[in-house]
């Protein structure tokens, strides 16, 4: 069996895990993972529309872009 551990979190919050384990019949576990991997998703998207429009901004990166596009485009 993997290693375990407890952490400690408002008993509110343990109620919320344990109501989505049962509405998704999926372990707590499950829950958190999925949980974690939906935040990263999200940071990364965040970083990802930080970066575009910075990016947008920049007339060097702009100009580099619509070059990239022209040679896309043959």
């Amino acid at each position: 069996m993997a290693e375990t551990t407890t952490v400690r979190v408002r008993t509110s919050t343990r109620d919320e895990l344990n109501l989505l384990s049962a509405e998704r019949g999926e372990p707590v576990e499950a829950v958190i993972r999925d949980g974690i991997a939906l935040l990263r998703r999200e940071q990364w998207r965040r970083k990802a529309e930080i970066d575009a429009r910075a990016a947008a901004a920049d007339p060097d990166d702009r100009a580099e872009v619509a070059s990239v596009l022209r040679d896309l485009a043959g």
